[in-house]
């Protein structure tokens, strides 16, 4: 995958409140690292850093460096929805790679992050959706993302919790040609033949991840997953490997 929604949906287990205290606010803060390719079908990667802080107000109303500020509601036992502005990060920039130095660059952007999780027992079903809200005609300015993630959650021993599943991730037309199109102009000045990427889904994956809990406070995660891209987009002439590792390590504590 690539710095987009794979940064919160990777290490949201990481920053997940502290389930009880007296105050009305719970906080939490740690490190975070993500490997993960270079941009969207590259075959080289590389590693970033990012500080991990989560503040909740009574349970609902949440501040973080993930997933923005927003509010979260439980519907039920084991279901929950939330609603935040946050930065969705997905990007390509030129010194990325010789085959993009001559495409348009894809920012960050402010965006929607729509989220719902349902657990029955040791299975949960995880969807988020994400609304980019950036100003202006450059590519990727707007569009919108979908990801799903299902699977299986066991906790063999007291603080471990280990689960594995599978993912999809859904683009509409406007982020998908901004990441992996190339329109006539942008054949003319890198060389590479046209491509034209339409809605649909982007890839298929398989993660497993683990969370060990270090005390009261402390905990670590780490999640593996592999992401092969599909239809339109694993047709682009800017892919370079169609499977796409991503790694996440992280380290945080109660506060």
């Amino acid at each position: 995958m690539r710095v987009s929604l794979v940064l919160p949906l990777l290490l949201l287990a990481a920053c997940a409140p502290a389930a009880a205290a007296d105050s009305d606010w719970r906080l939490r803060g740690g490190v975070a690292a993500l490997a993960q390719p270079k941009y969207v079908g590259a075959d080289k990667q590389r590693v970033l850093a990012a500080p991990l802080i989560e503040a909740r107000w009574r349970k609902h109303v949440f501040l973080g460096s993930l997933r923005g500020v927003g509010y979260e509601s439980e519907l039920g036992e084991g279901a929950s929805v939330s609603a935040a502005l946050f930065v969705d990060m997905h990007q390509r920039r030129r010194k990325d790679g010789p085959r993009v130095q001559a495409l348009d660059e894809v920012k960050v952007a402010p965006a929607l992050r729509l989220g719902a999780e349902l657990a029955l027992g040791p299975v949960f079903v995880n969807a988020v959706s994400s609304t980019r809200l950036g100003q202006g005609s450059r590519p990727g300015a707007r569009g919108s993302s979908v990801e799903l993630e299902a699977g299986y959650g066991l906790l063999p021993t007291p603080g471990l919790a280990l689960a594995f599943g599978a993912s999809a991730k859904l683009l509409d037309a406007r982020l998908g040609q901004a990441l992996l199109g190339i329109n006539s102009a942008q054949a003319r000045a890198s060389g590479l033949r046209p491509h034209q990427v339409g809605a649909g889904l982007h890839s298929l994956g398989l993660f497993a991840q683990a969370s060990y809990q270090l005390g009261a406070d402390w905990q670590l995660f780490a999640k593996l997953g592999v992401a092969s891209l599909r239809g339109d987009a694993a047709g682009s002439p800017l892919v370079q490997q169609k499977n796409q590792p991503t790694l996440a390590l992280a380290a945080s504590r109660n506060f």
